[in-house]
C-alpha cells in the first residue's frame, strides 16, 4: 500500500493564541502531528488554508512544525494563503506550477487559489501540465487541490467553489487512471462520486462543520486529518485520524 495523509485548513495565525472559531489552531495541529507520524505515511499532502492570514509569521511557524513529519510534504495554497510566501517556505509547493510526485501512484497537486478571491480556478498553464502528466497511464493517479470541484451540499461553503470545474473534471473523467480527487476548503470529511473518480473532501485540523448545514455548524468530533491507503490496482481505502 502507498500510504497518504491529507491535512488541510489549519488556519494558523501570525500570533500564537489567536483563536480561530474559538479554537487554538497551532495547538490542534501540534496535537495531530505525532498521530500522523505514528501512522507512518509515505506522503503528506497539505491542501490549503494552512495560514489564516497569509503572514510570514504563520508560515515560519508552519514550516518548523511540519518539518517534524517523517514523510515527504507537498503543499498547495488556499484562499487564505499567500501563494508566493508559502512557496518561499516549503520546498515542494504548488504556486504557478503543478506538482507531480511519482511512487506506486502518481500524485498531481494543483493550485486552485486566486489572489484576492475566495472562489478558486485552475490556470490554463496548470491544465496543460495536468494534460502532460496524464499522458502516462502506467500507474493510478491521485489529484489534489484546495477548492471543491463539485457542490458538497453545504450552502455556506458551496458559495465559494472551484469556478469552471468542467475544465478540470472533463480531463479527469477522460483519464481512467485517475482514481481519486482530494480537496480541502469544506471543513468536513465527505465522499462524492465525480462520475468517474472518487471525490473526497477533507476535515480541518482546527475546526469542522457538520455536513449539509446552511451555516457553519461546529462538529463536536473536532479536528482531524484524512488517511488513505492506495493499492497498486487503484483501490482506495480511507478514514480519519484524530488526536484523541
Amino acid at each position: 500500500m502507498f500510504k497518504v495523509i491529507q491535512l488541510s485548513d489549519c488556519h494558523v495565525p501570525a500570533a500564537a493564541g489567536t483563536p480561530y472559531r474559538g479554537m487554538d489552531a497551532r495547538a490542534t495541529l501540534e496535537a495531530l502531528l505525532p498521530v500522523i507520524n505514528a501512522w507512518a505515511p509515505d506522503l503528506v499532502l497539505a491542501t490549503g488554508d494552512l495560514s489564516e492570514d497569509g503572514s510570514a509569521e504563520a508560515y515560519d511557524w508552519l514550516a518548523k512544525a511540519l518539518a517534524g513529519l517523517h514523510a515527504p510534504l507537498l503543499v498547495t495554497p488556499g484562499n487564505h494563503d499567500d501563494a508566493a510566501l508559502m512557496a518561499s517556505r516549503f520546498e515542494q509547493a504548488a504556486h504557478e506550477q503543478a506538482l507531480v510526485f511519482d511512487a506506486s501512484w502518481r500524485v498531481i497537486v494543483l493550485n486552485s487559489a486566486v489572489a484576492g478571491e475566495v472562489t478558486g480556478r485552475i490556470s490554463n498553464a496548470q491544465l496543460a501540465q495536468l494534460d502532460a502528466a496524464l499522458e502516462d497511464s502506467s500507474r493510478p493517479v491521485l489529484v489534489a487541490l484546495h477548492h471543491q470541484p463539485q457542490p458538497v451540499g453545504s450552502p455556506w461553503i458551496d458559495r465559494f467553489p472551484l469556478l469552471d470545474p468542467e475544465l478540470l473534471l472533463a480531463r479527469l473523467r477522460a483519464a481512467p487512471q485517475v482514481k481519486v480527487v482530494l480537496w480541502g476548503h469544506v471543513h468536513q470529511a465527505i465522499s462524492l462520486s465525480l462520475n468517474g473518480p472518487l471525490g473526497l473532501g477533507a476535515p480541518s485540523t482546527v475546526s469542522n462543520s457538520l455536513p449539509g448545514e446552511d451555516r457553519f455548524t461546529p462538529d463536536p468530533a473536532g479536528p482531524a486529518v484524512r488517511w488513505l491507503e492506495l493499492a497498486p490496482d487503484g483501490e482506495v481505502t480511507t478514514g480519519l485520524l484524530r488526536a484523541s
